[in-house]
């Protein structure tokens, strides 16, 4: 019996003395971050760094916790940020964003609002912190700018993870319900009313491959670039609207696209129409498209519905025959 009391104080005192070097290290590990970070000539200032848990868990919290990046011109700030895990598994996090944060660019600051904003993230083993798998949802979501316009939504989630056997390639799932565009961008797409102020829903399933792992230095040196993304699935509706799309394209080092999607369009006139009004389609060009995708609807039987095929190539995009103008840069900065 004596032996068995002996064990276990031995054990209960190593477990102490495991949790009490673990919990030393996130403190110092994040302190010398933030110092990497000033050094780099970022603004990264943490008011009170603490971890909290004993004995299960590692509960750490940042408070207040304020980053800017001089080369992107971002700003990050908010009351706190917290984050923990099991003592068991402290390479599997649980991520806790509070409901007001402020993020500033070059340009405007914006007030963020977001209840039950929290992620899990999963780690490989090592010191780079290489992404395995990631989840991400928000309930209502708010944004105020200080130039002049707002946006919400009622909810949004998002889902990462690397693909097996696949270097670079990250399992993408997102989905937004809910939204309401800043009211400028909607006059602006939509002069004349014809679309409600609320788009219901979106929906993305698809591959993204990097041309290097989502890790550390991502955050701290360069963000991976695109090399190639693949739609498994898109779906979005706003008002009588509805969209969907699949397929494949390739990215080259300067972020130009080149490849094609499959698109299905319900109520495609609208369309056309929207982008008229709002100028974002010449007239001239606007006739000339719809009557080309016109006869391609009239061939399905439903006028209404259009499948056409969106091309990227040589830096410009294309709508079945009709050219739309620059392809878009998916460069991420």
């Amino acid at each position: 019996m004596r032996f068995l009391l002996s064990l276990a104080l031995l054990a209960a005192l190593a477990w102490s003395g495991y949790w009490a070097l673990a919990a030393r290290g996130i403190e110092r590990g994040l302190a010398g971050w933030l110092d990497s970070r000033r050094a780099e000539g970022w603004a990264a200032d943490a008011g009170r760094i603490a971890v909290t848990g004993f004995p299960t868990r590692f509960d750490t919290r940042l408070a207040p916790l304020e980053l800017a990046d001089p080369d992107s011109g971002l700003a990050w700030s908010m009351p706190e940020f917290g984050f923990s895990a099991q003592s068991h598994r402290p390479q599997r996090l649980i991520a806790h964003w509070p409901e007001t944060q402020q993020i500033a660019t070059p340009f405007e600051r914006i007030a963020v609002t977001a209840e039950a904003m929290t992620g899990a993230l999963a780690f490989r083993p090592g010191l780079t912190f290489e992404l395995a798998s990631a989840t991400f949802s928000v309930g209502a979501f708010g944004m105020v700018s200080d130039a002049g316009w707002r946006a919400s939504m009622d909810g949004a989630g998002f889902a990462m993870a690397a693909v097996e056997d696949r270097p670079g390639a990250q399992h993408l799932r997102f989905s937004a319900s809910g939204m309401r565009p800043p009211a400028g961008l909607v006059a602006t797409l939509d002069p004349a009313g014809l679309l409600p102020p609320v788009f219901q829903r979106v929906s993305v399933e698809a591959v993204a491959v990097f041309d290097a792992p989502w890790d550390r230095r991502a955050l701290e040196e360069r963000r991976p670039q695109l090399r190639r993304v693949e739609i498994g699935r898109l779906d979005a509706q706003w008002g009588d609207l509805a969209l969907q799309a699949a397929g494949s394209f390739d990215v080259d080092a300067e972020g130009q696209p080149s490849g094609s999607l499959t698109l299905r369009a319900t109520n495609w006139r609208e369309m056309i129409a929207i982008a008229r009004n709002s100028g974002q389609l010449p007239a001239a060009l606007a006739d000339r498209l719809e009557d080309a995708l016109g006869l391609l609807a009239g061939l399905s039987g439903r006028p209404d519905m259009l499948d056409v095929p969106l091309r990227f190539a040589l830096g410009q995009t294309w709508l079945g025959p009709v050219p739309l103008g620059p392809a878009p840069n998916f460069r991420l900065r």
